[in-house]
């Protein structure tokens, strides 16, 4: 097969635009002039005239398990509705639809893009919905609020202790439970009673998978997989083999689930498998669980809508000796490390750790990473890039919540440490980019231009000088994420013998990065009618992909190299 384009942005240095490819049997056959010579000999050619092709999406950071779940609960979310009322009014016309005595489960709350929400009290949620367990989870999924007969269905009484590994069942001065959770260990209980049988998740999972397949991406890291079961594990295999799936999924688990992991090695097929492990070292700036060197703000926000105690610095979910240890253990077994931090102080602890770790160690090829790394000192940069930890920046941050951040969370001196994008780079740090989805809705496009812009959706300039270059951006989605995977053998660039993953734009991302422009072809096969989806509205599609079927070219979504037949 040859493909023809005016631009395909081959990210390779050596050959960075080229109008050619060939393709035989799922690879990368031959690029520019020397793909022009197969054209004659090739089964089919497809000219895709003035788009651009470039090397697949890549979503480094992502919960599909979280995605398949929250996404079919009831949406009360800021994507959705445009006014703290509006919320209220769909939280409180939800309960009718339900039947007395049935769990309700609630996705999006978020007191910090709307300044009238305060955090949800255990009275007003008994009000709300007396006669059902309810649980409503914050956007940002580190705090979950329960009324008193989700409370009593779980079992958490006031004398619940802590669960490991971080979480808390919030209590107020007396001693007594507020309704209030932090953080995932804390929210098993409850989330258990959710009708998680295989046949719904596996409908649930499928369409999760069209969203990322809507969006461009080729290649997933599911940072943090919450299953144990075999039955599941059969679901995600199948998925990955299903023809019409396209998406490779590299998966971390969770460090307790080691001893009980049924996962083949991700490189043993290239496809879906076991490829590190996922730690939460800390948890949210919008929970106040986020670790500081300096108090959070007292505001509104904190003090009434995130309930932040006064003159807190947030917390760990680990003693740091424990943590070191684990991180030893980990290391020396050979296993890449992902672990969670947001606050400057997690992220010199965590690099603390790390680099205790490679000081006695003879092994030195190992890509960890830090995750989302909200704040992060500029020497505690140079430091991650000295001891090869690469970084993944959550970088709608800056676009939903850098406002909020710098006026009321931590302040306009800790905002110059706000996702230091551009001094990752300059100190040779391959970076990533991540929407975290469920949180934010998967689509690599529009990460890229808040990296580029650092505009958040008020259109204000946040830390502004961390911006980095569209290339630079586009390598962070592709070529630099495949990296962070350990992956970029097969995929992230558009070279010889590589795997043929590939999305295709209307715009050229280098030359015109504005993610609203691109053209909507197709929309996802899921039918928005038939399920709760909180991105519908963002999540149409900004993009053009191309795909081969059964021998011929159709005007499809992504392109994956194991779905073609030989020249």
């Amino acid at each position: 097969m040859c493909i023809r384009d005016t631009t395909i942005r081959t990210l390779d240095p050596d050959n960075p635009v080229v109008d050619s490819i060939a393709i035989k049997n799922g690879r990368i056959l031959a690029v520019g002039e020397s793909a022009l010579r197969l054209q004659e000999s090739a089964l089919e050619t497809v000219d895709l005239g003035t788009n651009v092709i470039v090397p697949g999406f890549i979503e480094p950071h992502t919960h599909p398990d979280l995605c398949a779940q929250m996404y079919s609960w009831v949406d009360i979310s800021g994507f959705t509705y445009h006014s703290a009322e509006d919320v209220m009014h769909a939280l409180r016309e939800c309960v009718h639809r339900f039947e007395p005595g049935d769990w309700i489960f609630v996705f999006g709350y978020d007191p910090v893009l709307y300044d009238d929400l305060l955090g949800l009290s255990l009275a007003e949620l008994d009000e709300i919905s007396p006669y059902n367990p309810i649980a409503v989870m914050t956007q940002s999924m580190h705090t979950l609020y329960v009324n008193s007969l989700a409370l009593d269905t779980a079992g958490i009484t006031n004398e619940s202790e802590p669960p490991r590994f971080g979480g808390e069942y919030v209590k107020n001065a007396l001693g007594e439970l507020t309704g209030k959770i932090e953080e995932a260990p804390a929210m098993r209980p409850f989330l258990r009673f959710f009708d998680d049988s295989l046949q719904v998740r596996s409908l649930n999972l499928s369409r999760q998978y069209e969203r990322y397949r809507s969006a461009g991406i080729t290649m997933i890291g599911s940072a943090g997989l919450f299953f144990r079961d075999s039955d599941t594990a059969d679901l995600y295999r199948n998925l990955a083999s299903d023809s019409n799936c396209k998406i490779r999924n590299a998966v971390y688990l969770r460090h307790m689930d080691l001893a009980n992991n049924v996962l083949e090695p991700f490189l043993a097929n290239g496809r879906f498998g076991f490829n590190g492990v996922k730690l939460w070292y800390d948890g949210s700036p919008y929970t106040g669980t986020m670790l500081l060197d300096s108090p959070y703000l007292e505001t509104k926000l904190t003090t009434s809508g995130l309930a932040i105690p006064s003159g807190s610095t947030g917390r760990s979910n680990w003693d740091i000796d424990d943590f070191g240890a684990l991180v030893n253990e980990l290391h020396e077994a050979g296993i890449q490390i992902l672990v969670h931090a947001q606050g400057d102080r997690a992220t010199r602890e965590v690099l603390d750790a790390f680099e205790q770790t490679l000081s006695r160690s003879n092994r030195r090829e190992h890509r960890h990473r830090i995750e989302h790394c909200a704040l992060i000192e500029p020497g505690e940069v140079e430091r991650a890039a000295r001891l090869g930890v690469s970084i993944s920046f959550h970088m709608n941050h800056v676009k939903y919540y850098g406002d909020r951040l710098r006026d009321d969370i931590i302040g306009s001196d800790r905002i110059n440490q706000l996702m230091l994008a551009a001094s990752a780079i300059s100190h040779g740090i391959r970076i990533s980019l991540h929407a975290d989805s469920p949180m934010f809705p998967a689509n690599p496009l529009d990460l890229m231009q808040t990296a580029v812009t650092r505009e958040s959706i008020t259109g204000i300039k946040i830390n502004e000088s961390e911006k980095i270059g569209r290339e630079e951006a586009l390598r962070a989605v592709t070529s630099d994420a495949a990296w962070q995977l350990g992956f970029d053998h097969e995929v992230g660039t558009i070279e010889v013998g590589k795997l043929a993953d590939l999305t295709k734009t209307e715009e050229d991302p280098i030359m015109r990065l504005n993610p609203t422009l691109y053209k909507v072809v197709q929309q996802a096969q899921a039918d928005p009618k038939d399920f709760a989806d909180p991105f519908q509205k963002i999540m149409e599609q900004q993009h053009q992909w191309i795909d081969k079927g059964d021998g011929e070219f159709i005007n499809d979504l992504i392109y994956r190299s194991d779905l073609d037949h030989p020249l």
